[in-house]
């Protein structure tokens, strides 16, 4: 569903330029006069863009609508950078977050990899002591391209949640007096100051998935902890800082 969504908005952004254009007219220079047009997104919209014209292309070729498909040279893969705390680090920027209602969003965000909008909507009736889970989509909500998942609470973060629930005012897990938390951008902000650390709170999503990464957890794992609907994304981000990834390929390499 998630690729077939990103392919309707890929399209819709690549037709005005190559949906009236003759197929003589398609060729290297035409892609690039694209990429041209396109310089103020980033590299990897573009990538998507012209992968749909391809695989248009190609289509057309296997249908024998036309007679060979013209090469479209596509853009290299951009690098991902991945911001992220490390635990030492982590922990130096709760010790600096004064708020209670900061302090339990920083604990849940590394706790449960999730985004910040999906953390701000939890309430704590899908937060479940019992079966030591948290479900971090509303009955009523529809799943989207972001995915929330059904995630375990590890012993930190129970214990976390219990100290909250106690003096807890409202029904949402991250409260500020009786009401939701509308954004804590200005909190973080401050706590992060304080530390001395530059970070963004979607840092803290990327922090959980490398230190799953380094801790070997396999990438399927990790990608249904994240919500993510193809592992294939979650390796190719992450698996650098997984000390047994390719490993079994380096050991071939012996002389």
């Amino acid at each position: 569903m998630a690729s077939i969504k990103r392919a309707t908005v890929a399209w819709k952004a690549a037709a005005p330029f190559w949906q009236d254009m003759p197929i003589a007219r398609v060729d290297i220079k035409s892609a690039e006069d694209y990429r041209q047009r396109r310089a103020h997104c980033k590299a990897i919209t573009v990538r998507n863009e012209l992968a749909v014209i391809r695989a248009a292309l190609n289509w057309a070729e296997k249908q024998k609508l036309i007679k060979k498909a013209p090469f479209i040279q596509m853009p290299p893969i951009p690098a991902s950078n991945v911001g992220h705390l490390s635990k030492a680090e982590f922990r130096r920027l709760l010790d600096h977050a004064q708020a209670p209602h900061i302090r339990i969003f920083l604990q849940l965000a590394v706790g449960t990899g999730a985004r910040t909008n999906a953390l701000l909507d939890l309430t704590w009736d899908r937060v479940d002591f019992e079966r030591g889970v948290i479900t971090l989509n509303p009955q009523d909500r529809v799943q989207t391209s972001k995915y929330r998942a059904t995630v375990p609470m590890n012993a930190q973060l129970r214990t976390a949640l219990q100290e909250a629930k106690e003096g807890a005012l409202s029904d949402y897990v991250v409260e500020h007096g009786r009401d939701r938390v509308a954004s804590i951008k200005n909190g973080f902000k401050a706590a992060a100051r304080r530390a001395g650390l530059t970070a963004t709170p979607h840092m803290l999503r990327h922090s959980a998935a490398v230190w799953m990464a380094m801790e070997n957890v396999p990438f399927s794992q990790i990608a249904q902890f994240l919500g993510h609907t193809d592992s294939r994304i979650t390796e190719r981000v992450y698996a650098r800082f997984s000390p047994s990834f390719l490993s079994n390929a380096a050991e071939a390499l012996t002389w």
